[in-house]
Parts: C-alpha cells; sequence; structure tokens
C-alpha cells in the first residue's frame, strides 16, 4: 500500500496529477509532521501570497516591457522600452496570485501582460531614458512569457517531491496518522530546517544525522558546532552559550541544555531564520549529538 510520501513522489513526476492536488497532500503530510513552515508554504502557494509575505524567490522574475507611443495624426507605435536601475521594480514581476491562476495563466495561448499604473508611465517619460521625437509614452506593460510560468510550477513540484524525498530516506512513515512528528521525533528536525530553507531559498544546511562525513566532520570539533549553531540563526552570543552548555555538560539532555532549549522555543533566545523554534530546537539537539558522537 502506498504511503503519503509514496503518492507526493509519484505525483510530482506524473503530468496527469495537478500540482494543485500534489501540494494539498504536501500539506497533509507537513502538518501531521509538525513542520509548520512546509504547511504554511503550501498554503499561500494554494491561496496567494498577501503583501505582508516575502515571496520565495522563484516568484520573482525579470520581464521584457514594451511602451505604446502615440504621436501625430493618431498614430500609434509599438517598442519595448530598456532597463534602467531606477526601475528596476518595474521591470521585476512579482507573482502572488494563486498557483491556480498561474496554471491558468500557463495554459493560455498568449503570454500574460501587466499593465504599469499612468503615474509609472509618466515617471519613466520624465525619467528621459528613452523617446521617440514627436511621440510621447501613453501605456506601458510587462509580459510573462508562459515558460516562465510553467518554470515556476515546475519548480512547485520539485520542491514537493524533494520534501517527500528527504522525509522518506530517514522515516519513511512519515506522513501517516500517528507517525513519527517533531513532538515525537526530535531527529526529523534538521530534515524539515533543510526543506524549508530549499523552499525559501536560503542556502543554509545542517547536518541530517545520517551523513558519515557531516558526522566526522563534526564529532568533538567545536568550532564546526559553532558554525553549525550559528547557521541556526542564532545570535553569536546565543549560539557560543549552547556550544560551551552542551560541551561542558557532555549532554543534550542535562538541565542546563534544557532550559537553553526551553528559552528558544519560547522565543527567549531571539532567531534569525524564518523558521519555527521548535524545528530549531530539534536541529540544535540533533547537531549537539552529532558533535558528542550520540
Amino acid at each position: 500500500m502506498q504511503t503519503l510520501l509514496d503518492q507526493i513522489i509519484d505525483g510530482a513526476t506524473d503530468d496527469s496529477v495537478s500540482t494543485v492536488n500534489l501540494l494539498r497532500k504536501v500539506q497533509i503530510a507537513a502538518t501531521r509532521v509538525g513542520a509548520d513552515d512546509v504547511s504554511e508554504w503550501t498554503k499561500r502557494e494554494l491561496a496567494g501570497y498577501d503583501d505582508e509575505t516575502d515571496l520565495p524567490a522563484y516568484r520573482s522574475t525579470i520581464t521584457s516591457v514594451t511602451g505604446l507611443f502615440t504621436g501625430p495624426f493618431q498614430s500609434q507605435i509599438k517598442q519595448p522600452l530598456p532597463p534602467h536601475p531606477d526601475f528596476i521594480d518595474q521591470f521585476t514581476i512579482r507573482m502572488r496570485q494563486p498557483l491556480a491562476e498561474l496554471q491558468a495563466f500557463a495554459s493560455g495561448e498568449d503570454d500574460p501582460q501587466l499593465n504599469w499604473p499612468a503615474w509609472e508611465v509618466k515617471r519613466y517619460e520624465a525619467a528621459g531614458i528613452f523617446g521617440i521625437e514627436f511621440y510621447g509614452l501613453f501605456s506601458a506593460w510587462n509580459s510573462i512569457p508562459r515558460q516562465s510560468l510553467m518554470g515556476i510550477i515546475d519548480t512547485i513540484r520539485n520542491k514537493a517531491m524533494e520534501f517527500a524525498l528527504a522525509l522518506q530516506t530517514q522515516f519513511p512513515e512519515a506522513g501517516t496518522v500517528g507517525g513519527p512528528s517533531l513532538s515525537t521525533e526530535p531527529s526529523l528536525a534538521p530534515v524539515v530546517f533543510n526543506t524549508t530553507n530549499n523552499i525559501y531559498g536560503s542556502g543554509n544546511s545542517v547536518a541530517t544525522g545520517s551523513n558519515i562525513s557531516q558526522k566526522a566532520k563534526l564529532l568533538g570539533n567545536r568550532d564546526e558546532f559553532l558554525r553549525q549553531v550559528t547557521q541556526l540563526g542564532l545570535s553569536a552570543e546565543d549560539a557560543e552559550e549552547f556550544v560551551e552548555i552542551v560541551a561542558s555538560e557532555q549532554s543534550v539532555e542535562s538541565e542546563r541544555t534544557r532550559g537553553f532549549l526551553s528559552k528558544v522555543r519560547t522565543g527567549a533566545v531571539p532567531l534569525g531564520l524564518s523558521i519555527s523554534s521548535e524545528v530549531i530546537s530539534g536541529s540544535l539537539i540533533e547537531i549537539g549529538k552529532l558533535f558528542l558522537g550520540q
């Protein structure tokens, strides 16, 4: 019988499975695992991103811009507009629409267009970046290649598949009812951490506990231990404190260690990453174990 992770992995490579339905399964798996950040990502992909929410890097793209110039005797000229450092944002499209809308745009016959507001048109014309003699810039619009939209959708499918594969490698029952979760299996935390970073493109990563070279690199190496703790978003002072506690106590279960982790979970220790404190706490435990050789 296929597990939920199997269904996600198979669905990611099956064109007959829509990306929307694929993400719904990811949301179920992430919720059962306790991967709140991944669950929140799926919700935003399905419902759209509001203006206050940072977009993943893959949802922003540079586009071409076309201008419509009007002149004598109601004549018109359409002309590509050259980009300019003062208009980087105007040549960049940030796609906050729900995934279903992106799929609809990608499946259309023509490239979607986004019109500039009138005041941006006037600002570009006044900047003197480009002009046509005896003509004025009447309107301008971004053209979004359908291929770019299909690339975004493909990226989402790949990230869904990578999430399922990362879990399945070490926790094949993850995502099932009663399966392992962050609250029952702290060693899940680095997998969730790395998956979340992969989704949002921050580039940080920590040892998952299964990689032999990572174990050898971290075992007893205080500098490497400190580096990986700092990568989890702790300040230099807090990272040094945690490393000192684990090194002196030689345990991730001592009263001092538990006290520090409790401060992480409650927010008393500030974190520099937009990843849940529960995941950070679990990752601290796992790299602490690697440092101690446990």
